[in-house]
């Protein structure tokens, strides 16, 4: 299965309206050297690019390939959202089935993505006058992780088998819901993050949309207490939890930050992290970021 981003541009077409409003849409597919390279099934993010307006262009919504790239003609479906004349020419399409659509919440935006560890090298922030990106396999899974763990309503998703695979029996009812709300885009544990203080402990960025609720001891690492415990958490950006999700970053005792020393200092200045940062940290904290320190972190 391949994964790809579509983009188009919100001046000539109100994508907003059109991916909302329908189920099944149709997305041109202006490169067709791509053409014989899209199968059934594949995953589509849909990119709306900024359109003149800086800070709104990024991906807002997700969708799999259910027909295979065809000529269409007189799209009437589509017509009254363009803003052209262009519905009526003929061009080579793909059929896409929407998933899922965020306008707000969980939209993850370019300006993200630009800091982002691996994702800053996507080729649309580069090259970005393209309609159509086949995505590396790298490049694919990092995405499917950033719009996952932004995610606040994947409840559905989720059967019986799925959740019995993560709760036991020795917890009360109360704490299963707990834990079900917690692990389902971690929007419990996030809300209770928020509730302390609305920013990234490291950069101090605010948009809700862009902060991540990451567990300094793993999810899969963390008994139930632990994964409902706000002690184990940290709020972050999307690039300083890639760094310590993966290793990069921790803390001492005293909350001031390790940094990996494989890391040259420009490198450093790009993601945005220095010596001199520094978090509160309490007792329970401390003793969860020594376990990140001793079975996460890079240290040498």
């Amino acid at each position: 299965m391949n994964i790809w981003i579509f983009q188009g541009n919100p001046r000539v077409f109100d994508i907003d309206s059109y991916v909302t409003n329908h189920k099944y849409i149709w997305w041109s597919l202006r490169q067709e050297n791509f053409r014989d390279k899209i199968q059934l099934n594949d995953e589509v993010f849909l990119w709306r690019s900024d359109g003149g307006q800086r800070g709104t262009g990024g991906i807002f919504a997700k969708t799999r390939v259910v027909n295979l790239p065809q000529e269409r003609t007189d799209d009437e479906n589509a017509k009254d959202y363009w803003h052209t004349d262009d519905w009526a020419n003929p061009y080579l399409a793909v059929k896409l089935e929407v998933l899922e659509v965020r306008l707000e919440d969980g939209f993850i935006s370019r300006l993200s993505l630009l800091e982002h560890l691996v994702l800053k090298d996507l080729l649309i922030l580069r090259l970005r006058q393209q309609t159509n990106y086949l995505l590396s396999l790298e490049h694919g899974e990092e995405l499917q992780k950033l719009w996952n763990s932004s995610n606040v309503n994947t409840e559905s998703k989720l059967g019986s088998s799925d959740l019995e695979n993560i709760i036991d029996s020795e917890i009360t009812e109360t704490e299963k819901e707990q834990v079900i709300k917690s692990r389902i885009g971690q929007s419990t544990f996030k809300k209770s993050l928020l509730a302390i203080k609305k920013k990234c402990r490291l950069c101090g960025v605010t948009d809700e949309r862009f902060l991540v609720a990451s567990h300094i001891k793993p999810w899969s690492q963390s008994n139930n207490q632990e994964r409902l415990d706000i002690n184990n958490g940290l709020l972050l950006c999307p690039n300083h939890d890639a760094l310590f999700d993966k290793g990069y970053i921790s803390f001492d005792d005293q909350g001031k930050i390790l940094i990996f020393d494989r890391l040259d200092e420009e490198t450093k200045v790009f993601l945005n992290i220095n010596e001199s940062m520094k978090i509160n940290m309490n007792d329970s904290q401390q003793q969860y970021m020594g376990w990140h320190r001793g079975n996460v972190f890079k240290s040498n």
